[in-house]
């Protein structure tokens, strides 16, 4: 039989109240008359009843008591002690702006004044991103994130929930109190923009994405001008490389990521399941999880030919 694991049985208990908080989240974002102080409110109670920040798991939630002041809006103690600050955004804020009042400057600058506290999350309520401070020359570093909404909709049945709750695991009680976080920030440091540009610059690199262009256009590609490509498209981004950039056409190469990213999920949950099976054999696992068929398999598929 297969062991169920942690996450799959925090997960399943967690259904009930996670799904709650999508209805109200998804009536939040409906009412245009929705506060920031709506938000704090629902992030609050997200924070304790689905990301498992809860007073009988030791941890309190102490909400901003005077507006306009330099106060975060919410901080999370453990034992009386401030473990990380959430800074909350009104619905449909942009929490990727880098102006001065940004979201992030201001956890920065919340931190700098509580001491020795690592972490910062900002969300809008929809979206959440978690920051690593502990290097002040990086500004903070995004170590984790995810969207509550799928094609700018809040879905609510029960395998979006389930899905959602896979998603935004890494922000539980549970990976903070284990070593979690500390990981994902060493992965942050390892696809920094620099180590990211090597990387797909690298020789063996270039090959796979020559092998996938053959697969997808049935064209062999030089490697050298390939790289030379690659190089410039790094350096130009897609917002200046691709003439008549719009948004229509960064929904869709969002939507290409998204869809490649919950394959990824999808595949590493899959592999942790048939890492859990025991010496009597496997179970029904809470998803029935197959590898995903991706553009890789059918590339590698029509090399192979």
């Amino acid at each position: 039989m297969s062991r169920e694991t942690k996450q799959d049985r925090i997960i399943r208990n967690l259904l009930d109240q996670a799904t709650e908080h999508l209805h109200e989240l998804k009536s939040l974002d409906a009412n245009p008359n929705t506060k920031e102080l709506d938000v704090e409110r629902w992030a609050q109670s997200f924070l304790r009843n689905c990301l498992g920040y809860s007073a009988s798991a030791g941890y309190s939630i102490r909400a901003q008591e005077t507006k306009g002041k330099m106060r975060p809006d919410l901080v999370v103690l453990y034992q009386d002690k401030p473990i990380f600050v959430v800074e909350v955004k009104k619905m449909g804020f942009d929490l990727n702006k880098s102006d001065f009042r940004c979201g992030k400057v201001q956890l920065k600058e919340y931190l700098s004044l509580i001491g020795d506290v690592r972490w910062g999350i900002l969300t809008n309520g929809c979206e959440w991103k978690l920051y690593d401070f502990s290097l002040p020359e990086y500004g903070g570093i995004e170590i984790a994130s995810f969207d509550l909404k799928s094609e700018d909709v809040i879905e609510v049945s029960k395998k979006a929930v389930e899905e959602q709750a896979y998603e935004f695991f890494d922000f539980h009680e549970s990976s903070y109190t284990t070593s979690t976080w500390p990981e994902l920030s060493k992965e942050a440091m390892a696809f920094s923009p620099e180590s990211l540009a090597k990387a797909i610059l690298s020789v063996d690199v270039v090959r796979y994405v020559a092998k996938y262009v053959r697969g997808e256009h049935e064209f062999k590609a030089n490697h050298e001008i390939l790289t030379d490509r690659l190089y410039w498209l790094l350096e130009q981004g897609l917002n200046d490389a691709i003439k008549g950039w719009n948004d229509t056409k960064a929904a869709e190469i969002h939507k290409f990521v998204k869809s490649q990213k919950r394959a990824s999920r999808k595949t590493k949950r899959t592999r942790k399941s048939a890492a859990a099976v025991d010496d009597h054999g496997p179970t029904t696992p809470l998803m029935d999880m197959q590898p995903p068929t991706t553009a890789e398999t059918s590339t590698e598929d029509k090399t192979a030919s």
